[in-house]
């Protein structure tokens, strides 16, 4: 059985069997099907695909930089819901649509928001990826430590 830790009442974190603990905050958009938004085992966050929707709407916006910014404050949520912050962060995969042409700007919103912080990431493009109709052009996963 799974156990729900109220942490407030937009976010939650369940421990399910074994030493996982799922978590999930109303603040970040959520996954269709059974994919949360993170995992935390062992003091490791692995945070599942995540893409700059906004969190009521899963609208993705038309600009590239308010995509990417939507996308941190995304990321940014979640890790708070898992007790952490973009300085836990370890390790980021992207997935972006078109790679040449929208780095420069995500690369400006990474910097901005991880400051002098570096974690080790890769970045492939991928033409066919996120919800259907939605167009993103960025996609990441995250691993962190908080332990």
């Amino acid at each position: 059985m799974s156990e729900i830790l109220d942490r407030s009442s937009d976010e939650q974190a369940t421990e399910g069997e074994g030493l996982v603990r799922m978590i999930e905050t109303g603040e970040a958009p959520s996954h269709t099907g059974p994919v949360p938004q993170a995992v935390e085992a062992g003091g490791w966050i692995y945070v599942s695909a995540l893409f700059g929707a906004d969190p009521r709407t899963h609208a993705i916006p038309d600009d590239p930089r308010a995509e990417a910014e939507q996308l941190f404050a995304n990321l940014t949520a979640i890790l708070a819901a898992a007790g952490a912050g973009l300085t836990a962060v370890v390790r980021v995969g992207i997935v972006m649509r078109a790679l040449q042409r929208d780095r420069p700007v995500f690369n400006q919103v990474w910097a901005e928001r991880f400051g002098d912080h570096r974690p080790a990431r890769s970045a492939i493009e991928a033409s066919d990826f996120g919800r259907r109709g939605e167009n993103t052009r960025f996609m990441v996963e995250v691993v962190a430590y908080c332990g």
